[in-house]
């Protein structure tokens, strides 16, 4: 199969949470293939092939083993689940599908779902109309909290204050029937849980820095991107409902192994995009994350992350980039 967007979606977690993605990406239309890039087990990667059958056919899905082998032919499968034989990072198990989609001659848009969203009837059409009239840019979505049903996690993505390393999502809490009176909001970052972008895109700036191997590599891809004349949109009709943090463990899902890991790496990936693309302020980060992290967690009664997140900053400043 050929299809013109290739939808690329990393799993990690419940298989339950990925086979919701999927069902939503069964009403996206027949131009887009999917790419289901396995970041647990062998026996969760069979499963997920098994459901990707019974929401296709089993003709049209295919799993194949990862490798380190870049010229690997998947073959042009409506779904194609790799399995990549352990856990590498979000970053590089997106970087799995967003190879094989370049290798793809009709390919003309990626786009990265998280695992725990699910796109509305209609969301993969209106990101295309607005790829037409905007052909260098990044489309993020109107996300929605799965938890709320009708109010916004944010729209299209977020500002980003490096001095503080404070996120500010642009229209937070907005109500879903109110989105077509708000404004187009000025965006740092397109919000990584759905990111469309054209294939020219990486072919010129390149892939996901594997480095941040969970968080900021959207906001270092998008740094990236608007250096090279890229614009950063919202794509208001692409609606996603997202079931925030299901995959990573926060805000009181998943596992508290889940949780501590997520706290380490947000943290050190805070410090690496620092160091990056803001070393002149990297004192100041440091000092508003040893200080107001911890107590942000201890307000939230989260006493088990401080020590994950003060671990993440020290491994932030010695890791090699």
């Amino acid at each position: 199969m050929s299809a013109e967007t290739v939808v690329v979606v990393v799993h990690y977690g419940e298989v339950e949470t990925t086979a919701r993605c999927l069902e939503g990406l069964t009403g996206q239309g027949a131009d887009l293939s999917v790419i289901l890039s396995s970041n647990g087990s062998p026996e969760e990667a069979r499963a997920l092939s098994d459901r990707a059958a019974a929401l296709w056919s089993p003709d049209a899905v295919r799993l194949v083993a990862g490798g380190d082998d870049p010229a690997q032919d998947m073959g042009s499968f409506s779904v194609t689940v790799v399995d990549n034989g352990g856990n590498p990072g979000f970053a590089a198990g997106c970087n799995v599908g967003i190879r094989e989609a370049l290798k793809r001659p009709a390919t003309r848009y990626v786009w990265l779902l998280n695992n725990d969203a699910r796109p509305a009837p209609g969301a993969l059409q209106a990101l295309v109309r607005e790829a037409g009239g905007h052909p260098r840019a990044l489309l993020g979505a109107t996300v929605l909290d799965a938890e709320s049903g009708d109010r916004l996690q944010l729209a299209g993505g977020a500002e980003y204050h490096p001095a503080t390393t404070r996120i500010r999502p642009q229209h937070a809490g907005a109500a879903l029937q109110d989105v077509p009176d708000l404004s187009q909001p000025r965006l740092d970052y397109v919000y990584g849980a759905s990111l469309f972008a054209p294939a020219t895109l990486y072919r010129e700036v390149g892939l996901l820095d594997e480095a941040f191997f969970l968080f900021y590599e959207e906001l270092d891809l998008c740094r990236r991107a608007r250096a090279a004349g890229y614009g950063l949109r919202w794509c208001r009709e692409c609606v996603v409902v997202h079931e925030v943090s299901a995959t990573v463990g926060r805000k009181g899902r998943g596992t508290a192994r889940q949780a501590r890991l997520a706290a380490f790496h947000e943290a050190r990936s805070t410090i690496l995009f620092t160091r990056k693309h803001h070393p002149l302020l990297l004192p100041m980060a440091l000092a508003a994350r040893t200080a107001g992290k911890p107590a942000a967690l201890l307000a939230r009664g989260e006493w088990g992350l401080v020590g994950p997140s003060l671990a993440g900053l020290v491994e932030g400043l010695w890791a090699k980039r």
